[in-house]
């Protein structure tokens, strides 16, 4: 097996760092070249939140050698450890120029993923915010995602309150709330595959692809067995171009679809990249089907209903919708807003440090990242 080595601080292991090493894991055996405490002090403006041994720990929980630099030039890092490979990120152009003589070792750029996200720098001030934390929630039916934010923001008495993924009225499940600076990470959970529980109904259509919506019945509408259904459902796994509904809060030119769509307005509907993972059966006795859903973010159950309906060559809406987990983050661990007050708030919370690990052996592990 090829040895290939890595740079870097690792002050606070990050999934762009995971990203960094499932990478480079494809080459061969893995080993971080780790900046010492010492050589970290001696960097401007620059504080080690993590000191070298937890660093170090941090980066074998991945399967990574550590070797830990303590000012060794580039020959004796290569006459020691000889590698077959280096491997760089897109912030180490130095270090490409420490190695340039090495001329019979590959070399191997990593392009970055999310290098504005994904920061040891700005994750430091999250870590070191005492008022930071991130709360699971579970939307009852009816509410409005945003009331959420208000709910803490008085509970808190904060004003820097935000939630990740919207979920409309009429359908409940979970939500992940973070106050103060855990903000910052909110963008993190786009990465992380949403499951929904759906109750579809078929032979019948609306506008809004829901009840919301002015219902039309499908007299023509003809039932269909099970087998024609897991048919059905196979188009609609993996990677594709989806249609976003008429009623939606997707924006064209500042203006929100919903409000065209409800001032009359012909538009062309935008359609955005999504996948679905995976389309379970829980049930199903035509007209009704329950439906559990895996997909990326951004995906609209109520498309992937309107859609189903035309590939069963019949009609349906969602009649029920319910979000249970966001990657290992599951509704049974949610509190519900009737049942929210300080004293369990306090025990729900989340550190944001726990999420930064919670979520670096998510994307470690998962074969979708």
């Amino acid at each position: 097996m090829k040895k290939v080595l890595i740079f870097g601080k690792f002050d606070i292991v990050h999934p762009g760092h995971i990203y960094l090493i499932k990478q480079a894991k494809q080459f061969g055996q893995v080993t971080a070249v780790l900046e010492s405490d010492r050589m970290i002090k001696e960097l401007k403006n620059y504080h080690p939140f993590n000191a070298e041994k937890i660093r170090s720990k941090n980066l074998k929980q991945f399967g990574v050698n550590v070797y830990l630099r303590n000012g060794e030039d580039a020959k004796t890092i290569i006459e020691k450890l000889k590698p077959d490979i280096l491997c760089f990120g897109h912030d180490q152009e130095f270090l490409k120029q420490m190695f340039y003589d090495f001329t019979d070792l590959i070399i191997k750029n990593i392009e970055p993923f999310g290098p504005e996200l994904f920061k040891s720098s700005r994750l430091l001030a999250v870590l070191e915010d005492e008022q930071a934390g991130v709360y699971l929630v579970d939307k009852a039916k009816s509410e409005h995602s945003f009331r959420l934010v208000a709910v803490f923001r008085k509970m808190f008495n904060l004003k820097k309150v935000g939630f990740s993924g919207t979920l409309d009225p009429l359908a409940s499940g979970l939500m992940i709330v973070a106050v103060s600076k855990a903000t910052r990470m909110l963008d993190w959970f786009h990465y992380l595959p949403k499951t929904y529980v759906a109750d579809i109904l078929f032979g019948q259509s609306s506008d809004t692809y829901d009840l919301a919506g002015q219902i039309s019945i499908d007299k023509n509408a003809k039932s269909f067995s099970q087998k024609d259904l897991e048919i059905a459902l196979r188009n609609f796994l993996g990677k594709q171009k989806q249609t976003v509904p008429a009623y939606s809060a997707k924006k064209i030119r500042g203006q929100k679809l919903h409000q065209l769509a409800r001032a009359g307005k012909q538009i062309d509907l935008p359609k955005t990249d999504i996948e679905i993972y995976s389309l379970k059966i829980k049930s199903f006795r035509y007209p009704n089907l329950k439906l559990e859903v895996s997909c990326s973010a951004g995906t609209y159950i109520r498309s992937l209903t309107n859609d189903l309906g035309k590939q069963t060559k019949t009609s349906a809406l969602l009649a029920d919708l319910r979000r249970i987990s966001i990657g290992d983050f599951n509704i049974k661990d949610a509190l519900t807003l009737a049942e929210i007050n300080k004293d369990k708030l306090s025990k729900a919370r989340i550190l944001p440090q726990d999420i930064i690990a919670s979520l670096n052996q998510w994307f470690f592990r998962s074969p979708l990242w």
